[in-house]
């Protein structure tokens, strides 16, 4: 029998490799996204709005709605949502394509710009704070390894993306 002290057997996933690290990462995320949530929670914008937002400033102010999912890395129903809470406070508008009916873009206004504006120092102050943690060359690196997995990661979610719309679309 056991005591306290001593561990049981060690299961599969304890030895998987890279198993430990995505559950620090994980972990690292949602505290990341709860903090950040909570300080967003004064500007009257959610982490994923400020994202949205924060997204259609640096690419012109105007993106579909598939390129807001392509640099956030959500669904099209996610963006749609977020899309609709926006719009309804006036943050961003939807305008209908002339040519392609099927394709809607989505425009930053002057009081989404004003939101943005005012949540942004708050992002950066909660940024540079949470990253004190670790040296210029730390972030660097991080950033670096982080980029290098989500390329990885994009490859494969590409392919099983396709075969989800594919499969949805046989299933009617």
């Amino acid at each position: 029998m056991p005591t306290r002290r001593q561990r049981g057997p060690k299961n599969e996933l304890d030895s998987a490799r890279g198993i430990a690290q995505w559950a620090v990462v994980y972990q690292a995320y949602n505290a990341v996204f709860k903090v950040a949530e909570l300080t967003l929670l004064a500007q009257r914008l959610t982490l994923p709005q400020f994202h949205l937002l924060a997204v259609l400033k640096k690419r012109g102010g105007t993106l579909t709605t598939g390129e807001i999912g392509q640099a956030m890395v959500k669904a099209s129903q996610t963006i749609t949502g977020l899309v609709d809470r926006l719009e309804e406070p006036g943050l961003v508008e939807r305008v209908f394509d002339r040519k392609d009916r099927r394709k809607t873009w989505v425009r930053l206004t002057k009081e989404g710009e004003r939101r943005l504006a005012e949540a942004s120092p708050v992002a950066i102050d909660l940024a540079g704070e949470l990253s004190s943690a670790l040296t210029d060359e730390e972030l660097e690196d991080l950033q670096a390894k982080m980029e290098k997995v989500r390329r990885v990661a994009m490859d494969k979610l590409t392919p099983l993306l396709a075969r989800q719309i594919l499969g949805a679309r046989f299933d009617m």
